[in-house]
C-alpha cells in the first residue's frame, strides 16, 4: 500500500503591496496600485475619535486622489465619508489634506502625490504612501467632511457685498476692475484657512479667505464706504494678525494669493489714515528706521509700536536682557554699510511709489 502523500503547505497571505518610489510614472494605458493612509473618525460622545486606515487603490495616470477615493468608497468601504461635486476644480467641495498640504482632491493627480511634481509644487509623498486627512482648523464631522459654518461666518463678518456711500466712483469702466479679477477667483475651498499657521494660535483670526473677499470689495471701484471697511479690518483678529507665512498662497488651487491681498489691504488702510492700532505704528517705525538709520532701532520700535502696552512685555525684556540679546540703541549702533544707497532707494519710491494694487487680466466669461 503506497504511504500516504502529505497535504500540501497552505501559502503564505501575501502582504500588502507598497509602492516602489523607484517605479517609473504609469502610463495611461498601464496600471498600477498605491497605499492610501486615510485618517478617519466620528464624533462619539462629544468627543472626536480619529485612526488610520490604509487602502491599496489601482490607479493609472489619469486617476485623481478623488477618483481613488471614489474608488474605495464603491469597492472597498462604503462607510468613507468625503465631499465632491464639480470634479472640475470649480465648486472647492473636495478641499483636504493631502500629504499633508491643504489641495483639492479633484485637482490633485495619485502620480503627483506619489512621485511629486515640481511644477505644481507637489513633493513626494512620503515612504511611498499617500496621506489623506480633514482639513485642518474646521471641526470634524466624520472622516475627510468638516463643519464650514465657522470659515463662512468668516466671510459673513466682511460684509461680502458692495455698499454705498460717498466713496463710490461715479464712472466706472472694465480697466478698474483689474484689480479684484485675481481675487475673484475664490472658490471657497477652505484651503488656504487649513493652512493657515496664524488660525492655529488665533482661531478669532478673520483668515486668508475672508480677507482676500474683503480686499475684493475694498478694491471695488463701485465701493461707496472704502475707509470704513479698512478701519473694521484693522481691528483685532484683522489684517494685522497675519503672519505672512505663504502657507495660503502655497495651498489655494486658483492661484488667488491671499496673503498678497491682506498686504494691498495694510497698505490701503495706513494711506486711508487708519494707522491707531499696534499694527500700522509697527509698519509704519519699521519703515521710518530703516529710512533713517538703514537698521532697526530695536530697543525703542516696542515702544513706539506698543506705547503703554510695553509695561505688559517688561517680564520678556527682563528675559532677554539676561541672556544677553538686547541690542544697543541707536545712534549708538554700528553705521551698517550702503547707508546711503538705503536712503536713496525710500527717497526714489517717495517721488515715485509703486502701485501696489493686486491686479491681474480679466479672463473670466466676461473678458475680450
Amino acid at each position: 500500500m503506497a504511504p500516504k502523500k502529505k497535504p500540501a503547505a497552505k501559502a503564505a497571505k501575501a502582504p500588502v503591496k507598497t509602492v516602489n518610489k523607484a517605479a517609473p510614472k504609469p502610463t495611461k494605458s498601464k496600471q498600477q496600485t498605491a497605499v492610501f493612509r486615510i485618517l478617519r473618525g466620528s464624533v462619539v460622545g462629544g468627543k472626536l475619535v480619529q485612526k488610520e486606515q490604509e487602502f491599496e487603490v489601482p490607479y493609472d495616470a489619469s486617476t485623481t486622489v478623488l477618483l481613488a477615493l471614489e474608488w474605495i468608497k464603491g469597492e472597498l468601504d462604503g462607510t468613507l465619508t468625503f465631499r465632491r461635486s464639480c470634479r472640475a476644480s470649480i465648486c472647492g467641495s473636495c478641499g483636504m489634506v493631502i500629504n499633508g498640504k491643504g489641495r483639492l482632491a479633484c485637482k490633485t493627480k495619485v502620480a503627483d502625490a506619489l512621485y511629486g511634481n515640481a511644477g505644481k509644487n507637489i513633493a513626494p509623498a512620503k515612504d511611498g504612501v499617500i496621506t489623506v486627512g480633514p482639513q485642518r482648523n474646521q471641526p470634524v464631522l466624520k472622516d475627510l467632511v468638516v463643519d464650514i459654518t465657522p470659515f463662512y461666518n468668516k466671510v459673513k463678518a466682511i460684509v461680502p457685498w458692495v455698499q454705498s456711500g460717498a466713496e463710490a466712483a461715479k464712472h466706472v469702466d472694465k480697466d478698474s476692475f483689474s484689480q479684484v479679477n485675481m481675487v475673484s477667483n475664490c472658490i471657497m475651498c477652505g484651503s488656504c484657512l487649513s493652512d493657515c499657521t496664524a488660525m492655529v494660535e488665533n482661531p478669532d483670526f478673520l483668515g486668508p479667505a475672508a480677507l482676500a473677499k474683503a480686499y475684493r470689495f475694498v478694491a471695488d471701484p463701485r465701493e461707496g464706504s472704502k475707509t470704513e471697511r479698512l478701519r473694521e479690518l484693522s481691528e483685532k483678529n484683522g489684517i494685522w494678525d497675519c503672519t505672512r507665512c505663504s502657507m495660503c498662497i502655497d495651498a489655494c488651487p486658483k492661484g488667488v494669493a491671499p496673503m498678497e491681498a491682506i498686504l494691498k489691504l495694510r497698505s490701503g488702510a495706513i494711506a486711508a489714515g487708519v494707522t491707531d492700532n499696534a499694527g500700522a505704528r509697527h509698519a509704519m517705525v519699521f519703515k521710518g528706521d530703516m529710512a533713517r538709520w538703514g537698521i532697526l532701532n530695536e530697543p525703542f520700535m516696542l515702544l513706539k509700536t506698543l506705547r503703554t502696552g510695553v509695561l505688559g512685555q517688561i517680564g520678556n525684556a527682563l528675559n532677554l536682557l539676561r541672556v544677553g540679546k538686547v541690542p544697543n540703541p541707536l545712534p549708538f549702533h554700528e553705521r551698517p554699510q550702503g547707508l546711503d544707497e538705503v536712503k536713496a532707494i525710500y527717497a526714489e519710491l517717495e517721488r515715485n511709489p509703486i502701485d501696489v494694487q493686486t491686479k491681474a487680466a480679466d479672463s473670466g466669461p466676461g473678458a475680450g
